[in-house]
């Protein structure tokens, strides 16, 4: 992927109906844990024959998230299973099988953080960016949820500092408009809000 911003798609209960009215996306992100019952594969399967535009296999990780019912080793066979259909595959930071993940899947990874109720504190943030380079994933992706207007200068700030493709986006009202203007910071992609009514978590 080049450094051009991408917007992104998220695709998740009727992700069938729904590829085709996200003409206007460079990439699709496929919620494998959000599809309204049925067998994940064969969505993906039929959304990959329904559009040429990558796609981002992601089945969120429960505490980021994601509403996954099998157990962490499922979630992973998933995983590894849709990066045949997908472009990229999405593996949490924290997943307790992340490096197995990664190493397993034959598809550039995209290496993801997620706080839903703050902004972690700046070394820490700093910790969690160097432990996502070491993984040798192709993207990293930090979301959080900003406080303060000096939150959304650090998160510009990490932007245009980060040494590899980054991804931050800051969730929340306080960081609603970065989500417009984090991609004239080197943000390489920018999430499609319009797809994501229907869709909890992230």
């Amino acid at each position: 992927m080049n450094h051009k911003p991408r917007i992104v798609a998220v695709l998740g209960k009727d992700a069938e109906k729904d590829v085709q009215a996200a003409g206007g996306a460079d990439m699709i992100e496929l919620r494998l844990d959000l599809l309204a019952g049925g067998d994940p594969l064969q969505t993906i399967k039929a959304v990959r024959k329904s559009t040429a535009k990558p796609i981002i296999a992601t089945a969120r990780l429960k505490t980021e998230g994601g509403m996954f019912q099998g157990s962490e080793r499922e979630r992973i066979d998933l995983l590894i299973k849709a990066a045949y259909y997908a472009d990229y595959v999405d593996v949490e930071l924290l997943a307790d099988q992340r490096d197995d993940a990664i190493a397993r899947i034959k598809k550039p990874a995209i290496v993801s953080y997620h706080d839903f109720q703050g902004m972690p504190a700046e070394l820490e943030l700093a910790d969690i960016y160097e432990e996502m380079k070491k993984t040798k994933a192709a993207i990293a992706k930090i979301a959080v949820t900003p406080k303060n207007l000096h939150d959304n200068l650090r998160i510009l700030q990490f932007l245009l500092d980060a040494d590899m493709p980054l991804c931050m986006i800051a969730m929340g009202q306080v960081g609603r408009h970065l989500r417009a203007v984090a991609p004239l910071y080197g943000r390489p992609l920018h999430t499609d809000l319009s797809h994501r009514a229907r869709h909890p978590g992230r």
